[in-house]
């Protein structure tokens, strides 16, 4: 089972919410935007379709502009690419940490998503900032 470290997993997020241009053609990459979107959940927890779309309604909307990601894209997705499962009458979905097809490390699954932009952002930022006054 492949390993993904937090640093891995920062860094992708960060370049593929700011610098994404659509969805990525690298499955490593579609996976860290799920893993992503799934922070959140509780594993084991069954959601309701509704339960379910307003939490990944609040990712979409944060971070799934540059990637093309709705939360209805986004749901059929994780539940294609198994990240999620749906019960038989597709009403209720489930996450499980112990199905998926990477080991996170666990500092992942605590991280903030708006702070790391944010603070990604910052940096951008500051870096402009000298680059100007270098140029100056």
């Amino acid at each position: 089972m492949l390993q993904i470290t937090t640093s891995r997993f920062t860094a992708r997020f960060i370049t593929l919410v700011l610098k994404g241009n659509g969805m990525p053609r690298k499955q490593e990459d579609r996976h860290i935007l799920f893993l992503s979107a799934l922070l959140g959940l509780e594993s084991g927890r069954e959601y309701t379709e509704t339960q379910l779309n307003e939490q990944l309604r609040q990712w979409s909307d944060q971070f799934g502009d540059n990637v093309g990601l709705d939360h209805v894209s986004l749901r059929r997705s994780l539940v294609d690419e198994h990240f999620l499962a749906r019960d038989a009458a597709g009403k209720g979905y489930t996450f499980r940490k112990e199905n998926l097809p990477y080991t996170l490390d666990s500092a992942i699954w605590s991280l903030n998503l708006t702070e790391v932009i944010d603070h990604a952002k910052m940096e951008i930022e500051e870096r402009k900032r000298l680059h100007q006054k270098d140029g100056k």
